[in-house]
C-alpha cells in the first residue's frame, strides 16, 4: 500500500468510525500531508524504515524549523496511523516499534491578561460591533476555545438558564454556563436581533455578521486582536489568552480545579494544573496580606 492511499484510508477511519471532530481531521490531514511531501506519496509503506522516521523528525525540527509542540503532533499522528495499519494487518510491524522518540516540550506558563488590561479590553469591546463584543464576553465567561465558539449554533444556547452546549475536541460534549445577568441579557438581545427572522432555525451559527455570514475562528481571532489594539494594549491579544485568563481567574477565586477542568473540557486534570502555577502570585499576595509572622518578627526577644 502506498503512503497516500494509507493516509486517505486512515482519515476516513478517523472521521467515520472514531467520529473525530472536523478540526481534528483537518489537523491530521495537515500532519499526514507533511509526511507525504517528505517521504513521497507513492512510497510503499512496508519499505519505510525506522531510520527514515528519525530523519523525518530531524527534518521537521532542523530544516522546517517547526516548534517542538508541532513536531510532536506530526509524529503522534503518524504513529497512530502506523499502529492502525498494524491492527488492520496491512503491516506486520510499525517503524515506530523499533525506535524511541521523545520530544520534550519547553515548560511554558499560560499567557493571561493583567487586571488593568482586562478592564481596558472590556471597556473597548463594543468598538467594532456586537459580534466581536459578544465573542469576547463569552470567551471570558466560559473559557471555551475559539473553534468551539465559532461552531456554536442557536439551538445550543439556552438564554433563560444561561446554558451553552459545547462540542469540544474529539466531539466530546459538555455544558458551560453564563452566570452574569448582563452577559446573558446581551446574549439574548443578540439572538433576537441577529436571528429575528430565523428563530426557528436552531442550526444557524450563533455568531453571524450583519450580512448573514458566519464568523469563522480566523475572523474572531482577527477581531479580538483589533480590539486589543483599539484598547491600547501593548500585547497581541488572542482568544486562547482569554481562555487562559478565564481559567486563572476561576482558580484564583477559589474554584475547585476539578470544576475548572470540566469547564475547559480537559480530558486530564494534568492539563488544567498548568494554571495553578499562574495563580501562585495570588497565593503569594494572600500570604503577604495575612502577615502571619509579622507580629512575632517585630517583637523583641
Amino acid at each position: 500500500m502506498r503512503v497516500s492511499v494509507a493516509a486517505a484510508a486512515f482519515l476516513r477511519y478517523c472521521a467515520e468510525e472514531k467520529n473525530l471532530s472536523p478540526n481534528t481531521i483537518n489537523a491530521y490531514r495537515q500532519d499526514l500531508a507533511e509526511f507525504e511531501s517528505h517521504i513521497g506519496r507513492t512510497r510503499a509503506l512496508a519499505r519505510i524504515t525506522p531510520a527514515e522516521v528519525l530523519g523525518y523528525r530531524n527534518a521537521l525540527s532542523s530544516l522546517r524549523g517547526l516548534a517542538a509542540a508541532t513536531v510532536k503532533r506530526r509524529l503522534a499522528c503518524l504513529r497512530a496511523m502506523f499502529a492502525w495499519l498494524v491492527r488492520r494487518e496491512v503491516l506486520d510491524v510499525s517503524p515506530f516499534a523499533r525506535i524511541e522518540l521523545r520530544i520534550r516540550l519547553p515548560a511554558r506558563l499560560p499567557r493571561c491578561l493583567e487586571a488593568g488590561d482586562l478592564r481596558r479590553l472590556m471597556r473597548h469591546r463594543t468598538a467594532h460591533g456586537s459580534d466581536s463584543a459578544l465573542a469576547i464576553a463569552l470567551l471570558l465567561a466560559t473559557g471555551m476555545r475559539v473553534g468551539e465558539l465559532a461552531a456554536l449554533r442557536v439551538g445550543d444556547v439556552d438564554t433563560l438558564a444561561g446554558r451553552l452546549r459545547i462540542f469540544g475536541k474529539g466531539s466530546r460534549e459538555r455544558t458551560v454556563f453564563v452566570t452574569d445577568i448582563r452577559i446573558r441579557e446581551e446574549l439574548r438581545s443578540y439572538i433576537s436581533v441577529r436571528h429575528k427572522r430565523e428563530l426557528l432555525d436552531e442550526d444557524r451559527p450563533l455568531l453571524m455578521d450583519s450580512t448573514g455570514r458566519a464568523l469563522s475562528s480566523a475572523r474572531i481571532r482577527k477581531a479580538i486582536a483589533g480590539l486589543g489594539r483599539a484598547a491600547g494594549l501593548a500585547r497581541h491579544i488572542t482568544p486562547h489568552m482569554l481562555r487562559h485568563t478565564a481559567a486563572t481567574m476561576l482558580l484564583e477565586s477559589g474554584t475547585d480545579i476539578r470544576f475548572v477542568q470540566r469547564l475547559l473540557g480537559h480530558r486530564s486534570i494534568l492539563t488544567t494544573q498548568i494554571y495553578t502555577h499562574v495563580s501562585d502570585r495570588a497565593l503569594q499576595a494572600a500570604i503577604a496580606r495575612a502577615n502571619v509572622l509579622g507580629n512575632f518578627a517585630a517583637a523583641k526577644a
